[in-house]
């Protein structure tokens, strides 16, 4: 199979990075439109992270058996998931205050935005540890 997985993976990384940082902007200038980019970012960070996690689980098939200590794979998996949970959830929670559900908490969603991204670039680390500690997906010389 071909390594779609490290392709994919720097989608979420920006466009959820981006997004966070679109809200940010909008709560500190009071500007509605860089909260609405933040909004579509974010959804499109979102649906990336979901191709990044399918094409994850392909990945992890093709190098469990490479020598690769399980518990490495496990911990960048957990983690990737954890991050996508969490931006799953921000993403419907941001949805339910749109459609006037829930009150508007915006700088409670820059917090848990903060902390998704947080999970998400320790995931991300874990996933190159995985590439230039162990050479997942590298192929032998």
């Amino acid at each position: 199979m071909h390594p779609i997985h490290p392709m994919l993976v720097h989608f979420p990384i920006a466009l959820l990075t981006t997004g966070w940082l679109f809200d940010l902007l909008a709560v500190w200038r009071q500007d509605e439109r860089l909260r609405e980019s933040g909004w579509y970012l974010s959804i499109t960070g979102l649906l990336s992270a979901g191709a990044a996690v399918v094409t994850g689980h392909f990945a992890e098939e093709a190098v469990e058996h490479s020598g690769i200590p399980k518990p490495a794979i496990e911990i960048h998996e957990e983690l990737a998931f954890v991050a996508a949970g969490i931006f799953a959830a921000l993403v419907a929670w941001r949805f339910a205050m749109r459609m006037g559900l829930m009150p508007e908490k915006r700088v409670l969603v820059l917090v848990v935005g903060a902390v998704g991204l947080l999970v998400l670039f320790v995931a991300s680390y874990f996933g190159g540890d995985l590439v230039y500690r162990y050479g997942a997906g590298v192929l032998p010389k």
